[in-house]
């Protein structure tokens, strides 16, 4: 029962009782800024309860305590309706009509949203988006209600370059590095074609793929022994499909030499915006949202032979749109540059941490409280 006195101290205050909706529990990107979002609003002393889509995955990622914490955080009890907040995919958010205010994180990584997620969307008083590559998108795809840039959230102090590194079994000094969900969009068949057509088993070069599930490490090795190199000529590749603690997720940033992703469509990029943080030099696509942070000054942006009609893809929400198809010629020529101007390239990693701290870190937080404070 909440005591007379909080809700008054609520309400002079600009103190909102909000509902935070999405993912808390799991290892995905969602669910960390959704952590770093719930801290941020409780520091502020608003009041929060959360929805966690994600109950099933309470053992995979955090620890007790962190797991004790965002529990409690279920059975928060509201003393008025304020702010409905969600961080979801669309097609699993829904208006709730008995908050004062709704408003929706999203994000979509084609050139344009699903026609169905429109009207929805405009039920909403805003929206938030990452970048300026989907506030463009979400526009021109007929979205009206207001649309906010809001970045993905951080905990920056976690990112030290000076850490440990993760042991890994590879003999070659050379690492490229590439973090992915296992779908087409993350153009990992670009990669693997690349990597193998500009390397060879003579040199110091090696590729890291890590991806979260071991029941898709066939699929990789199809498309390495599908490559019509020798196979002893070809250069080594390594895939790491066990979940890692986010200590041992920074130990691998700190393990490879060079991160490389050649995705066709993306709302933010998040492994992108790590790897920078931990100094790395950074290959990626010139398209999408990884460009609200990746510059020709920071990372090695890979051309585009053309932005690409999708049909029959993995998800049918795609279909009908356009993404990225990354010139695998110029992804090629720069891993190579990268390869063998390994100063130039740390150099660039240098410069990519610094304009990531100075731009992001501890604006997040007020940029998040000067928006709620508009409906305090």
């Amino acid at each position: 029962m909440i005591s007379k006195p909080l809700l008054d101290k609520n309400k002079r205050g600009g103190f909102m009782n909000i509902l935070l909706d999405g993912m808390f529990y799991s290892g995905h990107g969602f669910a960390e800024g959704n952590r770093i979002l719930l801290k941020i609003l409780k520091e502020a002393g608003h009041r929060v309860r959360i929805r966690a889509r994600d109950r099933q995955d309470t053992n995979l990622a955090l620890s007790p305590a962190e797991v004790e914490y965002i529990a409690s955080c279920e059975h928060t009890e509201l003393a008025s309706n304020d702010l409905y907040l969600c961080y979801w995919v669309l097609d699993r958010v829904q208006l709730q009509p008995d908050f004062r205010i709704n408003v929706t994180r999203t994000t979509f990584e084609t050139d344009r949203v699903p026609e169905a997620w429109v009207p929805v969307l405009n039920q909403f008083d805003e929206v938030w988006v990452p970048c300026q590559f989907n506030l463009a998108t979400f526009a021109s795809s007929g979205v009206t209600v207001p649309l906010v840039k809001m970045p993905n959230f951080f905990q920056f102090d976690l990112y030290d370059v000076n850490g440990a590194k993760l042991q890994l079994p590879i003999a070659q000094s050379f690492t490229f590095l590439s973090v992915f969900d296992m779908q087409l969009r993350k153009g990992y068949d670009l990669l693997i074609e690349a990597f193998l057509n500009e390397f060879s088993s003579s040199e110091d070069a090696a590729l890291v793929l890590k991806i979260r599930e071991s029941h898709h490490v066939e699929r990789l090795e199809a498309l390495i022994e599908k490559h019509n190199k020798a196979k002893e000529t070809k250069p080594p590749v390594y895939i790491l499909s066990q979940l890692l603690s986010t200590t041992d997720m920074l130990g691998l940033y700190r393990a490879c030499s060079a991160f490389v992703l050649p995705t066709r469509g993306e709302g933010w990029g998040r492994p992108f915006f790590e790897a920078m943080l931990m100094e790395m030099p950074v290959i990626g696509t010139n398209w999408s949202g990884q460009t609200e942070f990746m510059n020709e000054g920071n990372s090695y942006l890979v051309e585009l032979n053309r932005l690409e009609y999708i049909h029959n893809s993995e998800f049918k929400l795609f279909d009908g749109h356009y993404w990225a198809e990354p010139s695998v010629e110029h992804l090629q020529a720069q891993m190579r540059r990268v390869y063998e101007n390994p100063q130039e390239a740390k150099a660039k990693g240098r410069i990519a941490r610094a304009e990531l701290m100075e731009a992001y870190d501890g604006k997040l937080k007020d940029l998040v409280l000067r928006e709620l404070g508009k409906f305090g």
